[in-house]
């Protein structure tokens, strides 16, 4: 399916504006959500222009392949993606820590509360009053 000549020549102006880094309207991302909001149509419209999103993606393509880009930006660019896997990777493990955490958390709470209620209605009935378990006072004994 394609577009009408006005998309295509809308299209086309926004990729030219998106590549000289001078957007209007949109962040200036090179993404075809940002080539979209450049040239005021939907995305939906955008991916239905095929010719020029080919046109798009090689140019950009170009841009970070070609002879400009010294292969120490592209180092560069990979280790910059490895850093960025490890960080996602220590910030899910982070997450899951403190996951844990707060279920065990939790399940304390739980337990005080019990404990508590029980120890409302033994002062209330007049009963003696005993701790009925021992929680930890440190981090290592949880």
């Amino acid at each position: 399916m394609s577009v009408t000549p006005a998309v295509h020549a809308a299209l086309v102006q926004a990729m030219d504006r998106l590549l000289a880094g001078e957007p209007e309207h949109s962040d200036g991302s090179l993404t075809v959500a940002s080539l979209a909001r450049e040239a005021d149509v939907s995305r939906a419209t955008a991916y239905r222009a095929t010719e020029a999103l080919e046109i798009f993606r090689e140019k950009i393509e170009d841009r970070t392949s070609g002879p400009d880009v010294p292969a120490t930006l592209r180092g560069q660019i990979r280790e910059l993606k490895g850093e960025l896997r490890e960080a996602k990777r220590a910030r899910h493990e982070e997450i899951q820590s403190l996951l844990r955490s707060i279920d065990v958390l939790a399940q304390q709470v739980q337990a005080l509360t019990l404990e508590n209620s029980a120890l409302r209605d033994a002062s209330a009935s007049g009963g003696k009053l005993s701790a009925m378990f021992r929680m930890p006072h440190t981090a290592t004994e949880m």
